[in-house]
Parts: structure tokens; sequence; C-alpha cells
């Protein structure tokens, strides 16, 4: 799986709070390490994809 972030995405991510934040960057580095992790709780949704950051964040991708 190949992931790469757009301008908007680090704006946005420079916006979450630092707890937020760390949620992301853990989820992060289980997506690269193993995507398909439970988890993560990867659902499609219309033309995006889902993936669980924390108990009330989601991440959406292309």
């Amino acid at each position: 799986m190949t992931h790469r972030a757009t301008p908007r995405f680090w704006r946005c991510y420079r916006a979450l709070s630092a707890e937020t934040r760390q949620l992301a960057d853990r989820a992060y580095e289980l997506l690269e390490a193993r995507w398909a992790a439970p988890l993560l709780h990867f659902k499609k949704v219309g033309r995006f994809w889902s993936v669980r950051i924390g108990l009330h964040c989601r991440a959406l991708a292309l």
C-alpha cells in the first residue's frame, strides 16, 4: 500500500491537539507495519477509506 500526505493534510495535522497527533502517529506506525491490523478498523466509506485514530477520531484516504 502506498501512502503520502498532501500539504492540506499537514496543515490539518498541525492543527490537532498534541494528544490527537500522538494517536495519529501511533496509528501511522501501525499502518506501515501491518496495514490490515484489526486495531485500525479500516472501512470503505464511499470512495474513501477510513481508519481509526482514536475513540473519537478517524482519518480518511483515497
